[in-house]
């Protein structure tokens, strides 16, 4: 019998198969030791987390502001921004309870301590809720309550107990019982997922001391603030930014708002208020409906800065214009009988475009100046003479007297009344009228106007002309509340008081008002409507480049007065002479072409017979006002002046002509200064937009 030997090789090979299916074996053994463990770590250790979080059907949104966007003048300087600092903040849920708050509020206390304005916001019932909360509750209960108020609901037996709290307890609060207690307050004024401020302008130490501990202080965080800042003075123009006042609290609620919002409450912070506010950073928690418990970590959604605004205003002319009002205020004080002007305002405008490049306004007051721009566009005045140029247009439009009609300036004697211009004229015509401001020139437009109708009907039908030139009727300015004036009421069967009107000393105007009326002669008609801002553009990204252009402001007109062009120039040409022909009521003012471009213009005087606020007595005061144009071809700026309380007495009704001007020779000098770069800025506008419609 023959023996064969093994092939080594097919005896190796076969004692691999076993190691293999081991190894393989060993691997499977793991990876489902893996799967065991992971599933045991889910249904034990995080089963319940898990449980609510498939139950979980609502989102919960919290909000953090983000800073507003900034205002910037027609040249990009920044004239309202943000300064940035840090807020401490608390977010509380639906589950938070009294003794969380009571804990993280003692540990601020002792390491932060509270600034006054914390304490002055400190109620006595705050101090009642605090020193019951010190308390065994249930005890002072059983104490302190009858037996009738024992009945009570659960409320209203802590009313009860409230009131039970005495003056005595009260006082025996710590300092450090007082400290707790401004956090704590500030803790509990939150709503549940809303960021709370409970501290403001954090130093670097408590910023420091607080992000060492956050993982001891649930619900609070350390938030990016900001607050307005003015880097050419805060005038009443621009507005404030405060928390959202009460009375319009359901109105912010409605557009997303949260309670603890700050929001623009006047100015141009209030008409933009769309516009400035930025994006909030968005922290959306899912939580348990049934228990409102909070499930895992938020999700974050980052917040943007508002949008930014570049206004119509010139700074620097800004700044001109109230330095101009300041000093012609002072100068004019001390002369006789001006004891009570104490306020002055001027607005300039192109009056093709309606931008307005100035518009400032000051009172003086305990021997201080206080910005006062609001003025100009609310308080409103008798204007005078300033009017007459309506008045005029009135009478050609209609045909109440004739181009170049010649009437003789005397007393104007009817019903028993004497009225006259500051001088007797003599034969005058309509320019002359103009020039040197007649008066008894507009009483026979004005009672050329009364027909059969009743006398009520002539004032409407005057009234509804001046309308056409924004005189009595809000200019469409692009500010919040704009105030159009008041009306006069004259004495039933008394027809007096409609002379009066064509001559500004019955109705009354504002200095916004004014402006417009002379732009729309100004502009051959046509009433534009003023406007405060010229673009909306995205956040700048650095501070060398402009944000996108998002929006402009273009010009709009309002209405074209229904009058001959040849009655228009009529009226400018009688503008024109009262600043350079001889006679004219501001031709020693401006009649220097080459310093003020050859303006035109009309002066006014409106007295006022008024009793003295300190003395009691009966005195004669005048509003002095002015405006005006230029150049006189092709107007580019327009303004208007008026200075309230003022006196004829020594030609001190010179302070309007002065502050006329000052204003033109400075709007003048900064133009010439800055020409080159103004056509810079607008080149570089025009390419941007040019850029924006490719896109």
């Amino acid at each position: 019998m023959m023996v064969t030997k093994a092939d080594p090789e097919k005896k190796r090979k076969k004692s691999q198969v076993p190691f293999r299916l081991n190894v393989l074996f060993l691997v499977v053994f793991f990876l489902f030791s893996v799967l065991i463990l992971r599933l045991g770590v889910l249904q034990i250790v995080n089963g319940e987390e898990k449980r609510l979080e498939s139950e979980a059907v609502e989102e919960v949104i919290a909000r953090k502001e983000a800073p507003r966007g900034k205002l910037l003048d027609s040249n990009f300087r920044e004239v309202v921004g943000n300064e940035p600092f840090f807020s401490l903040t608390y977010t509380k849920t639906v589950d938070t309870k009294a003794k969380d708050t009571m804990r993280i509020a003692e540990w601020l206390a002792d390491r932060l301590g509270v600034t006054e304005d914390q304490i002055k916001k400190i109620t006595e019932r705050d101090k009642k809720d605090y020193f019951i909360a010190k308390q065994d509750v249930t005890k002072m209960l059983e104490e302190r309550l009858s037996k009738k108020e024992k009945k009570l609901s659960d409320k209203d037996q802590y009313i009860a107990l409230v009131n039970k709290i005495t003056e005595e307890e009260i006082n025996s609060l710590t300092d450090k019982d007082i400290k707790i207690l401004a956090y704590k307050r500030a803790m509990d004024t939150g709503y549940a997922y809303s960021a709370q401020r409970i501290k403001t302008n954090l130093n670097n130490e408590e910023v420091s001391v607080i992000s060492e501990n956050l993982g001891d202080l649930p619900g609070v965080d350390i938030m990016a603030d900001s607050k307005r800042i003015y880097p050419y003075g805060d005038s009443t123009i621009f507005g404030q930014v405060k928390q959202i006042p009460k009375s319009k609290t359901d109105y912010f609620m409605s557009m997303g708002y949260d309670r603890s919002d700050q929001v623009g409450i006047s100015g141009l912070e209030d008409q933009y208020e769309n516009v400035l506010r930025g994006t909030k950073e968005k922290s959306v928690y899912l939580t348990n409906p049934k228990t409102g418990a909070t499930i895992g970590e938020p999700k974050t959604i980052p917040g943007q800065r508002g949008k930014d605004i570049v206004l119509t205003l010139d700074m620097e002319l800004q700044f001109h214009l109230e330095k101009i009002l300041e000093e012609e205020i002072l100068r004019a004080k001390p002369l006789g009988g001006n004891d009570l002007l104490d306020s002055a305002y001027i607005v300039m405008m192109n009056p093709k475009t309606g931008e307005i490049k100035g518009i400032a306004g000051k009172k003086y007051k305990d021997g201080k100046f206080t910005n006062d721009s609001y003025g100009a566009l609310f308080d409103a005045y008798e204007m005078g003479s300033t009017v007459k140029g309506a008045t005029v247009l009135t009478g050609l439009q209609h045909g109440y007297i004739g181009t170049g009609e010649v009437i003789y300036d005397t007393p104007f004697t009817k019903n028993g009344m004497n009225k006259s211009s500051w001088r007797n004229m003599g034969y005058i015509n309509d320019l002359d009228a103009l020039r040197m401001s007649s008066n008894v020139y507009m009483f026979n437009i004005m009672d050329r106007m009364i027909g059969p109708e009743h006398w009520t009907q002539t004032y409407a039908k005057a009234r509804f002309s001046f309308n056409q030139f924004g005189l009595g009727v809000k200019t469409g300015i692009d500010f919040p509340n704009e105030a159009v004036g008041y009306e006069g009421k004259p004495p039933e069967g008394e027809s007096g008081t409609l002379y009066d009107l064509g001559i500004g000393q019955f109705d009354t105007y504002t200095t916004m008002q004014l402006l417009q009326y002379v732009s729309t002669i100004a502009n051959d008609g046509y009433r534009v409507k003023p406007q405060l801002v010229k673009e909306i553009r995205e956040p700048a990204t650095n501070s060398e480049s402009h944000g996108k252009l998002l929006k402009r402001f273009e010009p709009e007109i309002l209405n074209k007065i229904d009058v001959d062009q040849k009655h228009i120039e009529r009226v400018q040409q009688g503008f024109w002479q009262v600043m350079h022909a001889t006679g004219g009521t501001a031709k020693g003012y401006f009649d220097d072409p080459a310093k003020y471009h050859n303006p035109a213009g009309k002066t006014g005087t409106a007295q006022r017979i008024i009793r003295h606020p300190r003395t009691g007595n009966i005195v004669e005061k005048h509003n002095l006002t002015l405006v005006g144009y230029a150049p006189f071809e092709n107007p580019e700026i327009a303004f208007a002046v008026v200075v309230p309380e003022g006196t004829p007495q020594n030609g001190n009704q010179k302070i309007n002509k002065y502050i006329g001007q000052r204003a033109l020779e400075a709007y003048w000098n900064l133009k010439e200064e800055y020409g080159e770069n103004a056509a810079t800025v607008t080149g570089n506008l025009e390419k941007e937009s040019e850029e924006d419609s490719a896109e």
